[in-house]
């Protein structure tokens, strides 16, 4: 395998990841975390650089162009289910709302006079929404043009900054503050989450499959080397991207105090370095970021559910459906949509980690019933638990009760042992009754 068959591979990989929404949270996490920066980032970019990646690669080992397929040996419904919630996850409900969120926050909030937020952003998402349609309904080469110029061009402009911020650091890093000084890493991990590119990989995955078979690859080998050399690639890149971003943001805290809205803490950053010119240069970068990403998702979800209708839904009318639904979506704003969407990723982030473990062991494990049964059953049950308190409802009995006795369920991942365990219990299941059914015969 020849570098220029790989390097393009990698690169695709890198685009379908890297979003203009992804920027938002590592100068949070580097304000958040302090002088533990370099515990947390490597906590974030393993779940959201080294999982979503994982994702693909399960893909890669099944080789299916059906995301279903990787739940499926618990239950058609269950598989059916989760991919539902994923696309819906990815989609209407949070991450195409929030790619006019994040353009708005950028770049134009700071223009509008105080107290005019609200009806700026119910113009400007009206406006978004309506292009971001129109586009997805009447495809074109304009809206691959602009992306292929849009995300080198947010690179450079990405690199100039962080040129600027490593040669003249604002400020030295600050103690770390909350979870993020006790538990870094997961905290980290955890909000890793919110990029939801782990959600995504299995939608992701058939195409990268379909696009690496293109170049002559059938040997499931090969494919499967392929994606892990494609990984690789993709992961450097957006792991630097990362840790340079929260880096910035770690900084940036003895100029700016805590910021807790991304989008605002960025344009802060590059307008302290670049001033109104190069804020301005960021935000039309990030819109078009922003807009490519909303067409890409709304015509990837579309397509997918008009498949899962058999044809009896129209792609026009789930394209204007996705589009409404996301316009209403936007207008509670950033800090809302990334609120009202922890709980829901704390719940299915857990669950889909599980799923793409589970088939990326494919060779030891066999896709076999009992094991994904009871490690999914587990896992499910626990990731509801661990969403409900992520969403501030909580048992209190139980929850002390777990706290108690379940490790890691106090910070939010109280899904693990269960996880693991189940696997293992679900394993030794399949030994111990395989062994009988051969003494039997």
């Amino acid at each position: 395998m020849s570098l220029a068959k790989i390097l393009p591979i990698g690169l695709m990989l890198f685009s379908f990841f890297f979003g203009a929404g992804n920027l938002i949270f590592p100068p949070v996490l580097g304000q958040m975390s302090g002088e533990n920066l370099t515990i947390a980032a490597i906590g974030f970019c393993l779940s959201g650089v080294g999982f979503p990646l994982l994702g693909i690669l399960a893909m890669a080992i099944i080789r299916s162009n059906n995301p279903d397929d990787m739940a499926r040996p618990v239950s058609t419904l269950y598989a059916r289910t989760i991919s539902i919630l994923c696309a819906l996850t990815i989609g209407p409900f949070f991450a195409i709302p929030r790619t006019a969120a994040v353009s708005f926050d950028t770049g134009i909030l700071p223009l509008l006079p105080d107290g005019s937020g609200a009806i700026g952003l119910a113009v400007y998402s009206l406006f978004f929404f309506g292009l971001s349609y129109f586009l997805s309904v009447n495809p074109s080469k304009i809206v691959d043009n602009i992306g292929k110029i849009m995300s080198p061009l947010l690179l450079v402009c990405l690199g100039i900054l962080i040129i600027f911020v490593i040669t003249s650091p604002m400020g030295g890093l600050q103690p770390a503050n909350g979870v993020y000084k006790t538990a870094p890493f997961f905290k980290g991990f955890q909000d890793g989450y919110n990029t939801m590119d782990l959600l995504c990989s299995m939608l992701y995955g058939a195409v990268i499959v379909k696009s690496i078979e293109a170049t002559g690859i059938k040997d499931q080998k090969q494919l499967t080397n392929m994606c892990i050399y494609a990984g690789i690639i993709a992961a450097i890149c957006l792991a630097l991207i990362y840790g340079a971003l929260a880096y910035a943001g770690a900084v940036s805290t003895a100029a700016f105090g805590i910021v807790s809205n991304g989008g605002q803490l960025l344009n802060m950053i590059s307008v302290h370095y670049m001033g109104f010119p190069g804020q301005m240069v960021l935000a039309l970068i990030i819109f078009f970021a922003c807009i490519t990403t909303s067409i890409g998702l709304t015509t990837s979800i579309s397509a997918y559910f008009h498949e899962l209708g058999g044809g009896r839904l129209q792609y026009q009318r789930l394209c204007l459906y996705i589009s409404l639904f996301s316009l209403v979506v936007s207008n509670f704003g950033l800090n809302n949509i990334i609120k009202f969407s922890i709980p829901v990723i704390c719940m299915l982030y857990p669950i889909v980690i599980a799923i793409v473990l589970l088939n990326v062991g494919h060779s030891v494990l066999k896709g076999d019933k009992i094991i994904f049964r009871v490690c999914l059953t587990l896992t499910t049950v626990f990731a509801i638990f661990d969403g409900l308190r992520a969403g501030g409802f909580h048992l209190q009995a139980l929850d002390a009760l777990l706290v108690e006795y379940l490790p890691l369920f106090d910070i939010g991942f109280g899904w693990v042992l269960p996880c693991f365990g189940g696997m293992l219990l679900g394993y030794l299941y399949r030994l111990i009754f395989t062994s009988k059914v051969k003494n039997n015969e």
